[in-house]
């Protein structure tokens, strides 16, 4: 008998108190998550606020001795009229609440759009239900459409986001698993009471409390996952700072040292550069001076063929021998002209000097009576208009050969000039069948003069080429041969001079 008046007891909520605790419990977790949605702004907690408002809705007006209820004790009517609609739309906001607290659309996009839009589109149908309910005046319209079109398949739906649930990753599914398949378990069960007859409300509120509170955990525990994986990208962040001012300090000191490096690579280069401009400014310098020593050289060199030259021309007026004075007087104007052009210069083609040395031949030939039989011969590999000399440097060469070699000599008066290549060396070989150095050496000394004099346009020769080949890598080579005849009688003389051309 006690047995039987503790379950009639439970069977009747209203009247125990029951209700009365469930309200004031589902407000208190309404009130409190809406709270944490407005701290958070995290939709579960608002869902979660509204879901619990919601089925406070629809209890709290049964409850006896409750002061919500004794709030709206005149309108009771209509709380019992929206008893359906407040049930279709809890439902709706319950699964928008799992959707949202499990992430399932992280897991299941394409499945979560399809969910959102029965969702939305049930709601849209209650609206219209609901309108013709209270026009029509008819509240069986709407709790036909709940339990008949609404509730099985958003029971089926149900049944189905568990399951993908259940498969899914998400750190929280266990709570709204376990919590929402008691409450579906356990509601069903109720509803089926309700309809044989046999009403156990106290069932319902159970499973509510029950469902509520596993969830009001589930989402302090993923409110806490989330703490946790922010304290964990802190620290990542600051481990991850720490880490970059260990690179930076690193990169700071190997940039110090890497400006440090360029600093020195800098001044090595500036002290580089200073030292290839000194060089660059004393090579000017020194190519200033040899020009310069080149001119002084020249004009030592011009003097001494000038006075040998007038004096040609003094000899032929003094003998009265005008037709020889005027053609030789012609051809030495046009002899001053180029070597006054050349004594400009501090180089000239070999082409140019060849033709000097051929006039200058002439007019001393004139003197000779034509006698001295002279030739220039050039070697195919030698291109006398790219090649480079100083000047009239075989002027005084070609002149000690005549003046010292063939004007002592009787008979046939050879004299000439082979031009070749001997890289890197152009080679001039200049010579007669002269007297000799020797016999020539006595013909001085006979006549009480010293051979000072007729060496000193061999010295400027040498001289003159020593300072032009200063730039180049080789130097130049000047060779005296005596020719000698079966006999070993001096034929003549042979002078070999070597010029560097790079």
């Amino acid at each position: 008998m006690a047995a039987s008046n503790w379950i009639q007891a439970l069977s009747e909520p209203q009247e125990n108190g029951i209700v009365v605790f469930i309200s004031g419990f589902l407000l208190a977790l309404g009130l409190y998550h809406l709270l944490l949605f407005f701290q958070n702004k995290n939709r579960s907690y608002l869902y979660y606020s509204l879901y619990a408002f919601l089925v406070l809705a629809y209890t709290f007006h049964r409850a006896k001795h409750f002061i919500l209820a004794d709030l709206v004790a005149d309108y009771r009517t209509y709380f019992e009229f929206l008893s359906d609609p407040i049930k279709w739309l809890y439902s709706t906001v319950y699964m928008f609440f799992a959707l949202n607290f499990v992430d399932f659309e992280q897991y299941y996009p394409r499945y979560t759009k399809y969910l959102k839009i029965f969702l939305k589109s049930s709601l849209g149908i209650l609206a219209i239900l609901f309108l013709i309910a209270v026009i029509l005046k008819n509240k069986l319209i709407l709790d036909k459409a709940y339990n008949f079109f609404f509730l099985p398949p958003v029971f089926f739906l149900s049944l189905c986001i568990l399951y993908y649930i259940y498969q899914s990753k998400s750190p929280v599914k266990y709570y709204l698993l376990i919590g929402a398949g008691s409450y579906l378990l356990i509601t069903t069960y109720s509803h089926y009471l309700t309809y044989t007859g046999q009403p156990f409300r106290i069932l319902f509120y159970g499973a509510t409390a029950f469902e509520m509170i596993l969830f009001a955990l589930g989402l302090g525990y993923k409110q806490k996952l989330v703490y946790a994986e922010k304290n964990l990208w802190q620290e990542l962040v600051i481990k991850e700072h720490k880490k970059n001012l260990l690179i930076k300090e690193d990169l700071t000191k190997k940039l110090g040292e890497e400006v440090s490096h360029n600093k020195k690579q800098i001044n090595t280069l500036k002290h580089e550069k200073r030292i290839a401009e000194q060089k660059k400014l004393a090579l000017a310098y020194s190519k200033q001076i040899l020009q310069l020593r080149l001119q002084a050289v020249q004009a030592q060199m011009n003097p001494h063929f000038l006075f040998n030259a007038l004096n040609a021309i003094k000899n032929f007026i003094i003998k009265n021998d005008q037709k020889k004075a005027v053609v030789y007087l012609s051809k030495f104007a046009k002899l001053i002209r180029i070597v006054l052009e050349h004594a400009k210069l501090s180089e000239t083609s070999l082409n140019e000097e060849l033709e000097l040395i051929q006039l200058y031949v002439d007019v001393e030939n004139i003197r000779f009576n034509n006698t001295i039989n002279f030739n220039i011969e050039v070697n195919d590999d030698v291109y006398p208009n790219s090649v480079k000399v100083p000047p009239m440097i075989f002027q005084s060469l070609i002149e000690n050969a005549i003046w010292h070699g063939l004007a002592p000599k009787t008979g046939e008066k050879k004299l000439s000039m082979k031009i070749s290549t001997n890289f890197p060396y152009i080679k001039v070989i200049i010579e007669d069948n002269g007297i000799g150095r020797e016999k020539a050496e006595e013909i001085q000394l006979q006549k009480n003069r010293t051979l000072k004099k007729e060496s000193m346009g061999i010295k400027i020769t040498e001289e003159r080429l020593a300072v032009y080949t200063q730039a180049y890598k080789n130097k130049f080579k000047i060779n005296f041969i005596d020719l000698y005849n079966e006999q070993n009688i001096a034929c003549g003389t042979r002078v070999e001079i070597y010029i560097p051309v790079s």
